[in-house]
């Protein structure tokens, strides 16, 4: 296929409303030139002829039509993460790119096998992780890279996962599961984790601290409480390849005080990344960045670069760090370069199987820190 044809794109999870590939992926696939949005699949045939009418586009109740559209050569798995390996090898075994939404699986197991098979597959793919692609992250990156903080000594991660409150909705509660996949732990920490290792580098050395604000959860309109089984309070240290100290705190729901608050600490500056809007979450993109530097007595606000030329059609909100990603992909297909994530990549400054087994450990240590009541800690050293 040549790569000045516009890619076609099927997206197994777009389901139309608040679902995140109706807010991030299609809104950025309909505004970036190179890509054309041919299917969607979703999970019942109602909701799939309603997503096919309403985004124009073939719509399937079955993820393995989508995959085998002839029209379809991208395949986005947007779905829960306990269905990313089944559709992850098909799609990998109809020959097709793939884009799958972090974490790629349940566990650093799956995670490695869904790894093996796109080796063997040979085919290009992309996996979610865009906060690197937001423009505070970016422009942090950059002001770390240039020298103007001098040399970094510590930063430190405070943040909230919105999605894990103290009252839940039905389609919500799974994600109070630790076998889902989808936890505090595993989204919202993890993004942030792979943002501070693209600014600052890689982790060789962490701790980690567990627990949990409440054994249960309410679910909204049902009578009885669920039972919590993945942590919601989220401690790590660690030490990073530079010799810089790092703190990250995540936090399940929300907070008065801030939701998040990134603070970078050199010899000769400081950086504070914060979230006007409130959201705890860095891959979404909304940040602040201020700076301050030398002989500053204190911190100013500074501009933030504007999106590349590809993303300026793109309409504001979480579309954009997502649009940011597929324009990454498109100029890896072009030009034999690794700047987007992969499930491979090992080039890019944060390696995926590295951050799936470091999570993976983790994870792990948290479930042994759970048996026992409130939580408790473990540690672990990750070369």
């Amino acid at each position: 296929m040549s790569r000045d044809v516009d890619i076609g794109v099927g997206i197994i999870g777009a389901s139309p409303g608040r679902s995140w590939a109706a807010m991030s992926h299609i809104p950025a696939l309909q505004a970036l030139s190179g890509y054309r949005l041919r299917a969607v699949a979703t999970g019942s045939a109602v909701s799939a002829e309603r997503a096919g009418t309403e985004f124009g586009v073939d719509g399937f109740d079955d993820p393995r039509a989508l995959i085998e559209h002839p029209l379809v050569d991208l395949v986005v798995v947007a779905v829960k993460v306990t269905h990313h390996q089944q559709l992850v090898s098909q799609a990998l075994a109809a020959g097709k790119m793939v884009f799958c939404e972090w974490p790629l699986g349940v566990d650093a197991y799956e995670a490695q096998s869904i790894t093996d098979e796109g080796v063997r597959a040979g085919v290009p793919t992309v996996v979610g992780l865009q906060s690197r692609f937001t423009a505070g992250v970016r422009q942090a990156a950059e002001l770390v890279r240039s020298g103007h903080l001098g040399r970094v000594v510590s930063t430190s991660i405070v943040g909230s996962g919105l999605a894990w409150r103290r009252v839940t909705d039905p389609s919500h509660a799974y994600m109070f599961d630790r076998r889902s996949g989808a936890t505090t732990l595993t989204v919202s920490a993890a993004h942030a984790l792979d943002a501070l290792s693209f600014v600052l580098g890689e982790t060789i050395r962490y701790t980690a601290s567990f627990g949990l604000s409440s054994p249960y959860v309410e679910v909204a309109g049902e009578a009885e409480a669920l039972t919590v089984t993945a942590p919601d309070q989220i401690a790590l240290t660690a030490e990073l390849a530079s010799g810089a100290v790092a703190s990250v705190f995540y936090r399940g729901g929300s907070s008065r005080a801030a939701n998040l608050r990134w603070e970078i600490n050199g010899t000769d500056g400081d950086l504070l990344l914060t979230s006007p809007s409130g959201n705890g979450n860095i891959q979404i993109g909304d940040l602040a960045l201020a700076a301050g530097h030398g002989a500053d007595t204190k911190i100013v606000e500074i501009e933030l670069p504007s999106p590349t030329a590809e993303v300026v059609n793109v309409p504001p909100g979480p579309a954009v760090a997502v649009a940011e990603l597929y324009a990454a992909f498109t100029r890896d297909l072009r030009n034999g370069t690794q700047d987007a994530p992969t499930f491979v990549n090992r080039t890019a400054v944060t390696p995926r199987v590295s951050r799936h087994r470091a999570r993976g450990a983790l994870d792990t240590a948290s479930r042994g820190a759970l048996d026992t009541v409130g939580g408790g800690s473990a540690s672990k050293r990750h070369d």
